[in-house]
């Protein structure tokens, strides 16, 4: 796969997320956000049958932790999204963007760069103007659930970038929604009395969650296989935009007064981040790869 075509499809993935902030917030109007969690990452794997046979103890292993991590950040995210607007959520999500240099220079052991600090700084100040006093009541539950998946988010973006090269992308999804779909249940069994209303649209929107899941969950590795997580990364920075435009068209949301400063020094700090002087190593091959 050229790097391109690779580029272009994390860019759809990345408009289809944005639009997702809007559908997932209809959802959690009728469903209970880990019993959403669970039953749209269980659709997924059922969807996903013809794919299990084929699956290695490697793709168990590596799809097992990624979903893992991957379950903890929609499960914040999922939580988070229930208690606050989609395009204020979607703006601290971005907060991943200018993490993900920061979490590469850590595993990959390289000292910061001015660029990098100034870019996190600037995502810092736009975060405070984004839920501080003055804005919307102040830093929330919701807000720090938000932030929580961003982090697990950055450090996904990485992992996924280190290890989606050697293993089959479709393989590794089947393991991942399998997780991620026990681990939404898990969590709510432990924290969350579910509820669910069961009319067919609903039901619909669930069934559609899943599929788009599929596609950009699937999307993300296939092109994390060329693209470096730092660029993946920058290009993941349209989906704030783009859920803005979506929760505005279909929910009326607007940020107010100061928002609007902190949303746009978020953006401009994801589009501050540089690649670092090299990437993770490519891990050796536990298998020929496939795919």
């Amino acid at each position: 796969m050229t790097h391109r075509r690779a580029a272009l499809i994390l860019t759809g993935c990345t408009v289809i997320w944005g639009g997702s902030f809007t559908l997932n917030k209809l959802a959690l109007a009728s469903v209970s956000p880990l019993l959403l969690m669970g039953v749209r990452f269980t659709i997924a794997a059922a969807m996903l049958a013809a794919v299990y046979p084929r699956t290695t103890r490697a793709d168990w292993r590596v799809g097992g932790a990624l979903g893992a991590l991957f379950g903890v950040q929609i499960a914040l995210f999922i939580t988070g999204l229930d208690r606050i607007p989609s395009t204020r959520a979607a703006f601290l999500l971005g907060m991943a963007v200018p993490l993900v240099p920061v979490v590469l220079m850590v595993v990959t052991r390289q000292p910061p760069r001015g660029r990098d600090l100034a870019a996190v700084g600037l995502a810092g100040i736009g975060l405070w103007w984004m839920t501080g006093p003055d804005s919307a009541g102040g830093v929330g539950m919701g807000d720090l659930l938000m932030l929580g998946s961003a982090v697990c988010g950055a450090i996904y973006v990485v992992a996924a970038g280190h290890w989606a090269p050697r293993h089959d992308p479709m393989r590794i999804l089947a393991v991942q929604v399998v997780v991620m779909g026990a681990v939404g249940f898990a969590l709510m069994l432990a924290f969350e009395r579910p509820s669910i209303e069961l009319r067919l649209d609903v039901v619909a929107l669930v069934a559609f969650l899943a599929l788009s899941g599929i596609a950009t969950f699937g999307g993300q590795l296939l092109g994390q296989r060329v693209v470096p997580a730092t660029e993946a990364a920058l290009i993941f920075a349209l989906e704030p935009v783009v859920a803005a435009a979506a929760g505005y068209v279909a929910l009326g949301e607007v940020l107010r007064g100061m928002q609007w400063v902190g949303a746009a020094a978020i953006l401009v700090a994801t589009l501050a981040v540089r690649k670092p002087r090299r990437a993770l190593p490519v891990p050796a091959a536990t298998e020929p790869a496939t795919g």
